[in-house]
């Protein structure tokens, strides 16, 4: 009887224990939920957030854009551009980095236009396209300033990595060897890489007419 007593003891106590386990793994488990369901509503806010901030951005820069085009409102366009290239979400901002680039580079302020360009090149979430433009364009615009050398394997590097970018920068290094010091050999270099940039279907039929024009340069010096 003793032993049949203390057994029923213990059996009270193991189920009472399982009980206040249960209680307690029924309250952890409802904060999980509630942290859950917190985490979803202050995601939902977030991406809430960033689609308002990102049509106010879009609409700003569309109207600097229109407004760039105004002698009388250039200034207020490069302050607005200025703005959304430092403060703007991820897309607009480097589109208005771009934009900004393009007007610093017409007033003849390279050295800003290339600190765009280098923001945009560098930023691992802008798109892909855009940041390559950002490099071929900073190359383009350091043409009579940067070494061969450096230019050289800037245009190499985009060349490489394919896509519509590699028939400008193709064209990019046979100006570079068609320099007024350059050998036979870059010369015939350069004829290599422009009848590749003339053939290739990623070249616009811009981009093959001024090939042809320097075809026609090189074939006059011989």
């Amino acid at each position: 009887m003793a032993d049949e007593f203390i057994q029923e003891i213990n059996d009270d106590l193991q189920a009472e224990r399982i009980r206040t386990i249960a209680g307690r793994v029924g309250i952890v488990a409802l904060g999980v939920i509630l942290a859950c369901g917190v985490g979803v509503g202050v995601w939902e806010w977030q991406q809430h957030t960033l689609h308002l901030a990102q049509n106010k951005a879009s609409v700003a820069y569309m109207d600097a854009m229109q407004m760039r085009n105004s002698p009388e409102e250039e200034p207020k366009a490069v302050g607005t551009l200025a703005d959304l290239a430092a403060h703007a979400p991820q897309g607009v901002r480097g589109y208005a980095a771009m934009a900004l680039a393009d007007l610093k580079q017409k007033s003849h302020d390279t050295s800003e236009a290339l600190s765009l360009w280098k923001q945009v090149s560098d930023d691992t979430k802008a798109e892909p396209a855009l940041r390559k433009m950002a490099r071929y364009l900073s190359l383009n615009a350091q043409m009579d300033t940067a070494s061969t050398e450096t230019l050289r394997q800037g245009y190499q590097n985009l060349v490489q990595e394919g896509g519509s970018w590699a028939s400008l920068a193709r064209e990019g290094l046979a100006v570079l060897d068609m320099r007024a010091d350059a050998t036979k050999a870059q010369k015939n270099e350069a004829r290599r890489l422009l009848v590749e940039v003339k053939m290739s279907p990623d070249s616009s039929e811009a981009l093959r007419d001024r090939a042809g024009l320097l075809l026609q340069t090189l074939g006059d010096a011989g």
